[in-house]
């Protein structure tokens, strides 16, 4: 007995679907900026940067290392891990009201801490370890 064609091509393409449905899948990005979600949860490298370089209320990422540094208030700093908690996009952007933000899925930390402050991260950001070494903050690692 042969199968019908119809039934030939209804297998055809189901499997075809089933083939190709996760290599569409897997090209979508979770970052909206292009950038890949990272799974990162320690990163050891170090950062150098000016104490003049990061505003007073505000800071910067550095993403080609992993890290944004802060000051929330004159001589105070702090540091953390660029990868959002929620689903490991880096972060990308400091508000104009002085908040991380991760672009990805709208979660939005604080620059004096890190905390999540709205979205759907977790937990806040990682905190990064650093020293001040004169006129400069040096970021040691991802705690």
């Amino acid at each position: 007995m042969h199968p019908q064609r119809r039934t030939v091509f209804k297998l055809a393409g189901a499997g075809a679907l089933a083939v190709s449905a996760p290599l569409g899948l897997s090209a979508c990005s979770a970052d909206p900026t292009g950038g890949n979600a990272r799974t990162r949860t320690t990163n050891n490298r170090q950062l150098r940067v000016k104490k003049t370089d990061i505003p007073v209320g505000s800071g910067v990422i550095y993403p080609d290392d992993g890290y944004v540094v802060t000051q929330p208030t004159a001589g105070q700093f702090e540091a953390f891990s660029d990868v959002c908690p929620h689903q490991g996009c880096p972060v990308r952007q400091i508000t104009s009201d002085n908040r991380i933000h991760c672009l990805c899925h709208n979660s939005y930390f604080a620059i004096a801490d890190g905390t999540v402050l709205d979205g759907p991260a977790p937990t806040g950001l990682a905190r990064a370890t650093f020293v001040a070494e004169g006129d400069e903050i040096v970021v040691k690692g991802v705690k």
